[in-house]
């Protein structure tokens, strides 16, 4: 992420994905740290609409994606989903940043169980 505000890295579109693995985030973590959903239905979610970031706020001033809604489609083993992160490709690529669910986990068993998430970045 700070790579690619001073451009060192290209921007790219962020993929929203859910993950399973009771993972506390880290700095040193990598896609590949997090184990990710494998519900029916499941898909990582392209950020891909610039105006759908809302700036809100000053000193801090917080950035945040339209919620986004994870739904299962079919009834299945039970996973725990632990937290979300965001990565520069579907489920692997760089880690752009992770967050543990603090009420969490939670459970996805059934067709139509949901997990909506707003994501959202605070500067201060």
């Amino acid at each position: 992420m700070l790579g690619a505000l001073v451009a060192k890295a290209a921007a790219t579109a962020p993929y929203l994905n859910l993950y399973t693995s009771n993972t506390t985030p880290a700095e040193t973590d990598t896609a590949a740290t997090y184990t990710y959903a494998s519900f029916t239905g499941y898909a990582s979610i392209q950020l891909s609409t610039g105006a759908s970031w809302t700036t809100s706020g000053s000193a801090p001033t917080t950035i945040a994606y339209t919620q986004q809604t994870f739904a299962c489609s079919a009834t299945g083993a039970t996973q725990q989903v632990y937290g979300y992160n965001l990565t520069t490709a579907s489920g692997s690529g760089t880690l752009i940043w992770a967050e543990k669910f603090s009420d969490g986990p939670y459970p996805v068993t059934n067709n139509g169980d949901t997990i909506k998430i707003t994501p959202q970045i605070t500067a201060i």
